[in-house]
């Protein structure tokens, strides 16, 4: 009966809309398109919403406690593209690397169908699906830095499989490092978490366990971490066909989630909003 009791109450919050006054999103004349600033003069005089955040409850593995317990979200648009300046604490800079090591991250999402009644909250559900964009601070060290090898991650670790690596490949000829990852099965699957990333990941789904990366995307994201706190600007079009679209002088709401890497949490292991946030764009 307890855990029956929980659940109806996840639902009901997880339907439910913040009561108070739509969050304005203001103007700003700046071109969003480019990339992300975290320190750009604009945020200076934006409001902050502070969202509470609960440790993801619903599915297994979830999470033992709540690492984030509140973002800090501002938001800005300039009539195309729509801005989100995020902020967390976070005691550790986590970019993932060898097995069991996990990156830091934050999404947001939004509903498609309905803007004024979205579905509830927990990854929307069959034919009424959510928009999310996800960044990874893995993804945009990949950006930066080009993706980690095997031999960035594990130094001391010897193939002979690879006669490329060798001073003297002998007879074999025509060997490329694009041809070694044929030997990779998440990159032969065409899995695209396999492939190098631009920073942001930009996700359809209809329910728990239903995520799928879409292969366009219009939008870019930067972070940067200091004194344990992140600041991650994400900034996306507000019309994304066959995803969510936001309208000049109209409402819409998001969801927000947040995993720390260095406290081991990936996946559904995660710290959620629980209630949709409502915001309105300025009209210019």
């Amino acid at each position: 009966m307890k855990k029956i009791c929980v659940l109806i109450v996840l639902v009901v919050v997880g339907l439910a809309r913040l009561s108070a006054e739509d969050y304005l999103v203001k103007t700003v004349t700046d071109d969003l398109s480019k990339k992300p600033e975290v320190s750009a003069e604009y945020w200076k005089d934006i409001k902050y919403l502070n969202i509470p955040l609960l440790g993801q409850m619903i599915v297994k593995p979830k999470p033992e406690k709540t690492e984030t317990e509140t973002i800090k979200v501002q938001i800005v648009h300039d009539g195309k593209y729509i801005a989100f300046r995020l902020r967390w604490y976070d005691t550790e800079k986590s970019e993932a690397g060898k097995l069991g090591e996990f990156s830091d991250a934050v999404a947001l999402q939004f509903p498609v169908k309905d803007n004024a009644n979205p579905p509830p909250i927990f990854m929307g559900f069959k034919d009424n699906p959510v928009h999310l964009f996800h960044w990874r601070a893995q993804y945009q060290h990949d950006a930066e830095h080009g993706k980690k090898t095997i031999k960035d991650i594990y130094p001391n670790l010897s193939v002979d499989m690879y006669p490329l690596e060798f001073k003297d490949s002998g007879t074999v000829k025509g060997i490329t490092e694009e041809k070694k990852e044929v030997f990779s099965p998440g990159v032969s699957a065409g899995n695209p978490q396999s492939y190098p990333k631009k920073g942001v990941d930009e996700i359809m789904a209809e329910g728990f366990g239903t995520s799928g990366v879409r292969k366009d995307h219009d939008s870019a994201a930067f972070g940067e971490w200091k004194d344990g706190e992140w600041t991650v600007v994400i900034v996306r079009a507000l019309k994304r066909p066959d995803g969510s679209i936001l309208e000049v002088g109209k409402g819409s709401s998001l969801g927000v989630a947040v995993w720390q890497g260095g406290k081991d949490e990936v996946g559904s292991r995660k710290s959620i909003s629980m209630s949709w946030t409502p915001f309105k764009l300025e009209a210019k």
